[in-house]
């Protein structure tokens, strides 16, 4: 059994992880997109520092989680202080062991080697469409500040890494730092699936090299990190929050791949392979949701590819 001394020494060591945090959460959101260059780069030296922070900060959950599965947790022991009719406190596995087992489910899910499939597939069919499409109209590169030009131009701020990345980091931080577990967890899942699929599309980008379309000294192409990144967060938000959510999230990260071939940064095939690596990463990190109101998932029936639609109940959001 615990001593009570221990607890404030605890709480102490809890709060002086949170300090840092609060620190670098302040300097990422009052930092925008255009700022200087030194500027920007103290903005992405306060992600590493409230990465880092938000590691150190005790991972605890009490057994309540909404939605996840809790098979065989690590019991911390009770006494005298527990209050009655509270269920005693429940070790949580640390974000860092959640993101190793999240790398091996990537490639040993079904739904995500269908995913993988399909969306290898549809790259294969948008090839044709590439050097089309990026010397087409749709290209506003040709002739810039017009209506098209401007209609896309945002899209390089919201797939970027300062918002999806950051923007991760930000909700995961704030439910940490003022104990909300319903946007704790919902943070944790989104950073998960930004690690997860960043990884992998930068890896993708060095082992393809594929020019990119305006600039061919640049060989980062394929796959998109924006439409992956935008795809990755549009489907932890419709697995935590079902389609109401999802709709228009999925709405958002589809503007942001248009972006990339507007801003001539990418081919048709970089960005619908990128959003299938993106679907890859927020579905990998949402395995232990339960309860799921209606999902779509890739299948392959005998007489060839598919949609599988599932509907199993209601799905309330994570409480706050």
């Amino acid at each position: 059994m615990k001593s009570g001394a221990s607890r404030p020494t605890a709480e102490r060591r809890a709060a002086s992880a949170r300090a840092p945090t609060l620190e670098a959460l302040d300097m990422i959101v009052h930092t925008p997109p255009y700022a200087p260059a030194r500027h920007r780069a103290r903005a992405w030296i306060a992600h590493v520092l409230l990465a880092t922070s938000l590691l150190l900060i005790p991972d605890r959950a009490t057994g309540n989680e909404p939605g996840r599965d809790t098979a065989a947790p690590h019991r911390v022991e009770d006494d005298a202080t527990t209050p009655v009719g509270r269920r005693p406190e429940v070790a949580s596995p640390s974000l860092v062991r959640r993101i190793g087992s999240d790398f091996k489910n990537v490639f040993t899910t079904k739904e995500n080697l269908l995913t993988v499939g399909v969306g290898g597939v549809a790259a294969l069919i948008a090839h044709q469409w590439d050097d089309e499409i990026a010397a087409g109209s749709l290209n506003s590169e040709l002739d810039e500040d017009t209506a098209l030009d401007a209609t896309f131009e945002s899209g390089q701020i919201v797939g970027g890494g300062a918002v999806q990345v950051g923007g991760a980091f930000i909700v995961f931080g704030a439910g940490k730092v003022f104990e909300k577990p319903g946007v704790e967890v919902l943070g944790r899942d989104l950073v998960r699936a930004q690690i997860v699929t960043q990884s992998i599309t930068f890896a993708m980008k060095l082992a393809f090299g594929r020019e990119r379309p305006e600039d061919p000294s640049n060989t980062l192409s394929f796959p998109s990190g924006h439409s992956s990144g935008t795809f990755a967060t549009a489907t932890v938000l419709q697995r935590h929050y079902g389609w109401k959510v999802g709709v228009p999230s999925y709405a958002i990260a589809a503007y942001v791949a248009a972006s990339r071939l507007s801003e001539a940064r990418h081919y048709l095939s970089d960005v619908v392979f990128g959003a299938a690596v993106g679907i890859v990463g927020g579905y990998t990190v949402t395995l232990g949701l339960k309860d799921e109101r209606f999902g779509v998932a890739p299948l392959p029936p005998a007489t060839g590819w598919g949609l599988k639609l599932t509907w199993s109940g209601s799905c309330p959001p994570p409480s706050r």
